[in-house]
């Protein structure tokens, strides 16, 4: 917990008379509402060329291009996003099932002769996606919906000289940004709070079991993915260029660097908005290996930037303003992209933090030791906490 303190000199003000609690009137409610049984966020991105379907556009274009001016071209998405249109098809219910999305978004392309406009149209691309839903039986297309959030396209490109009766070449790179709701609606007497949306981290399993689920009212909620556990605390560190003292491999060789860490854990108490970066800057010439030294390659190069790809648990420590997060991610060592396990310790008393990485067979293959950040430790509550001051 922290305490803040009063300033020097401040002046003594007499405590207000308490205000008397307000009488809690709250009750019970029952009420029919749609509950999310699933809720995703994802983003894909689509490259595919286009072709000037005016045949005077497209000599002009040509004539452009062959006599080595500067032709390039701009694709704009819809203004208004309701107008990428999705079909969703499920393809097998279950906790989790399999689901078909197909997407359809309309695009203006400009084409521009030394920055003057030459010519303007309108093209269609398409994507599809096989997702994993939590969709038992009970659910159907109806109840799935699938919006863009957002459609990023590039600035202007060069377009390509091609042949007859084609012509010139237009690349079309877009990133789709999908939000996808699976609700149902139920009569519920409910204690909330605010969710957020889970990454599309289901693999596709191949093949699928299937669940009956028919026997019940409601289709049942899936809480082994949806909606995320809320966590117990929440935390942050930041470290620039920190004196460090690591541990590289698995026979213990000290390096002697700089440690530079942004770290943002479980914000909102929830552990799908984690994120941290880590970066370690060797000092050392000559490294400190242990006696006896096993036959080993001495790496070349010791400096490296970690970044997490996901975070799996958190144990949290309220007694000591600690927090420990765990998950996977990737480490460029000498040239090599390595896929490590990572556990993150931050310390608000001590004002530190530790990284530790794993190979796959759980041997420490890097361990910072403590290094000095600047920690914040925020305890959170849980529904527990709730219900235990009803």
């Amino acid at each position: 917990m922290k305490k803040h303190k009063g300033l020097k000199g401040a002046q003594v003000t007499p405590s207000p008379t308490p205000i008397p609690p307000i009488e809690n009137d709250l009750a019970p409610e029952c009420i029919l509402v749609p509950k999310v049984y699933d809720w995703v966020f994802f983003a894909n991105e689509i490259e595919t060329t286009n072709f000037i379907p005016d045949e005077a556009a497209r000599a002009t274009v040509s004539a452009a291009i062959a006599a080595g001016e500067v032709v390039t071209a701009e694709v704009v998405g819809p203004e208004n996003l309701d107008d990428v249109e999705s079909f969703v098809t499920i393809l097998e219910n279950g906790n989790p099932g399999r689901v078909s999305i197909r997407w359809i978004i309309p695009l203006t392309v400009n084409v521009f002769i030394n920055g003057t406009l030459a010519t303007s149209f309108q093209v269609t691309t398409q994507a599809s996606d096989e997702i994993m839903l939590c969709v038992p039986v009970g659910i159907t297309e109806e109840n799935i919906e699938a919006k863009a959030a957002q459609v990023v396209t590039e600035g202007q490109v060069p377009v390509l000289p091609g042949g007859e009766p084609f012509g010139p070449i237009i690349p079309i790179n877009v990133v789709l940004c999908k939000s996808v709701h699976v609700t149902f609606e139920v009569k519920l007497e409910v204690l909330a709070k605010f969710c957020t949306p889970r990454p599309n981290n289901i693999v596709v399993p191949r093949p699928t079991l299937r669940c009956d689920l028919s026997s019940i009212q409601f289709p049942p909620q899936c809480p082994d993915i949806f909606p995320p556990a809320n966590t117990e605390c929440q935390g942050t560190a930041l470290a620039r260029r920190e004196e460090t003292v690591a541990t590289f491999g698995v026979i213990g060789t000290v390096i002697e660097g700089l440690s530079t860490m942004t770290a943002r854990i479980a914000e909102e108490c929830s552990l799908a908005t984690s994120e941290f970066t880590y970066t370690f800057n060797a000092t050392d010439i000559e490294p400190v290996i242990p006696t006896p030294v096993p036959p080993i390659d001495t790496p070349i190069e010791l400096n490296f930037t970690f970044t997490p790809s996901t975070f799996e648990t958190i144990t949290c420590d309220n007694t000591t303003n600690s927090l420990v997060v765990f998950g996977q991610g990737e480490r460029v060592l000498n040239g090599i992209e390595e896929q490590l396990v990572f556990e993150l310790r931050l310390f608000e008393g001590a004002q530190s933090a530790q990284l530790l990485l794993r190979d796959t067979s759980g041997d420490v293959v890097f361990d910072s030791g403590l290094f000095e950040a600047l920690v914040d430790f925020e305890e959170c509550d849980t529904f527990g906490d709730l219900l235990n001051l009803i």
